[in-house]
């Protein structure tokens, strides 16, 4: 069945963007973390605020795509496709 197909893409979907999110607040402890030190070193807070960034681009991207197709399937039952 299609339908099956697209619900296990979206699944793997929202697989992905949790990973997206535990990698972006692994690297937002990392930065808080450097911070917290007497002397960071800039080269490795920059590096890991660089992925968090990337991170939070990626999660903000597939928010907006699963939300995007939210407002396609109609209210009355689900819409493969």
């Amino acid at each position: 069945m299609a339908g099956f197909g697209v619900a296990n893409e979206r699944l793997r979907a929202l697989e992905e963007l949790e990973r997206e999110i535990g990698a972006s607040l692994q690297s937002a402890g990392s930065v808080i973390l450097e911070l917290s030190k007497e002397k960071p070193q800039e080269r490795h807070l920059d590096r890991q605020a660089a992925q968090f960034g990337a991170a939070v681009a990626k999660v903000e991207a597939e928010l907006s795509a699963q939300i995007r197709y939210l407002t396609q399937v109609r209210p009355g039952g689900p819409r493969w496709g």
